[in-house]
């Protein structure tokens, strides 16, 4: 069997963060029909083991589960429906899925090489609910490992070896409006169209924010008071959706005449706007409460905070909001620790401004790889011209590994990986076979 082969059958199984019984049932099967030394934890991460050479054992990791998303309306259940593989022009993509290339590629390409003839000493580490809360890294038992080398297969550039990654905060920002309007009409209006994306790895690419863009769209209509404002899926995923309820004495032609002048000055490809008159009785706040939430938006440091050579050092995402539920979620990120503290006083001074409250609800530590060893040796095995060394501004597992296990040496490396965290996903065929080239020739030289 191949990587691909080994994907394929990954995309058959139910995966999604919290969900990933079947996908370590499958693991420990797969070490069992080849008599390999496994270990499940009670939160399913899998430990397989592999020693046919009489070296330093090598940590190789991956994560089992996915982002879940999906066109609207599609009918599909990530609880039970396998992923519909499309093949073509050189990539594999999903049918109106996400893909689960991330990370679904890195097991598959540890699984070829449990597989094989090679001799290794290897220790294959799969864990769990990366994509949310990392509760599988953070709770691992490192001292099952005796490698001193973890290379992990969690990225999304080819010819990349990543010797750096940010922290990750999960702030939940909690409001206290009171619903005390009523109204018998109201106004829904939704905005679509935009691409999304990972909320590290896209967060430069000026792909737009949904929520903050419907946000200065209701600052152009002005006169309104709000049922109900909400979009947004994860804190790691930029929202490309999202849709406002609301009262407003303006007619439906005035507003729609709002909504085409400001879609058609939006920078934005492919941004439109569905607006709906709704006759039904329901509660509304203030208008100066509604105000407050639209001011809050517009005044949020969204996105790119601050760089270095056109790299984010730190940076954040207002990722969902759900005014019924009173609850905006907000995904942070940071490599400079003095960005990272500054960052976090300015927003409660903002949040203090608005009488907000914040929760932080999760957090991942970064990385940073000061032995250069482990670099050198993937620098000499790599297939690519050029390879190039660079720090990421996303948030991966192996910062927790940091922390366990002393003088580890860490990186990362993939093969090419497009449009992650979205419908759109897709991967290289012809960059996974250099990956795992690349693994292989890695794995039997290192010493």
């Amino acid at each position: 069997m191949s990587t691909i082969d080994f994907f394929k059958e990954i995309t058959a199984i139910p995966r999604e963060s919290g969900n990933e019984d079947k996908i370590a049932e499958y693991l420990c099967d797969f070490a069992k029909k080849r008599n390999l030394e496994y270990f499940k934890d009670k939160y399913n991460n899998v430990l397989i083991k592999k020693k046919t050479k009489n070296s330093k054992p090598i940590i190789l990791q991956a994560h089992m589960d996915m982002v879940c998303e999906k066109e609207k309306n599609y009918d599909f259940d990530f609880k039970k429906d396998k992923i519909q593989l499309i093949i073509e022009n050189g990539y594999i993509k999903a049918n109106k899925t996400t893909l689960g290339a991330d990370n679904g590629i890195g097991i598959a390409q540890i699984l070829n090489i449990l597989n094989s003839n090679m001799p290794v000493n290897i220790e294959a580490v799969f864990t769990v609910s990366e994509e949310t809360s990392m509760i599988g890294a953070m709770n691992f038992d490192a001292s099952l490992l005796k490698g001193k080398v973890l290379l992990s297969l969690d990225g999304f550039e080819e010819k990349t070896i990543i010797n750096e990654s940010a922290c990750f905060y999960d702030l939940i920002i909690k409001s206290n409006f009171t619903y005390q309007e009523e109204s018998n009409k109201f106004y829904r209006l939704s905005l679509t169209g935009l691409l999304g994306g990972h909320s590290g790895f896209d967060i430069n690419k000026n792909k737009g924010n949904s929520i903050i863009l419907l946000a200065s769209l209701m600052h152009k209509i002005g006169n309104f008071k709000l049922v109900n404002f909400f979009g947004g899926t994860k804190f790691n995923v930029i929202p490309n959706d999202a849709t406002c309820e609301f009262y407003s004495p303006l007619s439906l032609e005035e507003i729609n005449h709002i909504c085409y002048k400001f879609i058609k000055t939006c920078k934005h490809h492919n941004l439109n706007f569905k607006l709906n008159l709704i006759k039904e009785k329901n509660k509304t706040l203030t208008k100066k409460d509604s105000s407050c939430l639209i001011d809050f938006i517009l005044e949020f440091p969204n996105e790119v905070i601050h760089s270095y050579q056109n790299i984010p050092t730190t940076s954040a995402n207002l990722a969902t909001i759900n005014l019924k539920k009173q609850e905006i979620k907000v995904g942070f990120r940071s490599s400079r620790k003095h960005e990272e503290l500054n960052y976090l006083d300015n927003l409660k001074k903002l949040l203090k401004k608005y009488n907000f409250n914040l929760i932080v609800y999760g957090y991942q530590p970064g990385f940073e790889n000061t032995n250069n060893n482990l670099i050198d040796w993937l620098l000499k095995s790599s297939p690519y011209e050029n390879t190039i060394v660079t720090p990421v501004h996303i948030t991966v597992e192996l910062g927790f590994f940091k922390d366990k296990i002393k003088d580890l040496e860490v990186a990362i490396i993939s093969p090419n990986i497009q449009g992650a965290h979205t419908i759109y996903e897709c991967v290289e065929i012809n960059s996974i076979e250099k990956t795992d080239k690349w693994l292989i020739d890695f794995i039997s030289n290192y010493n």
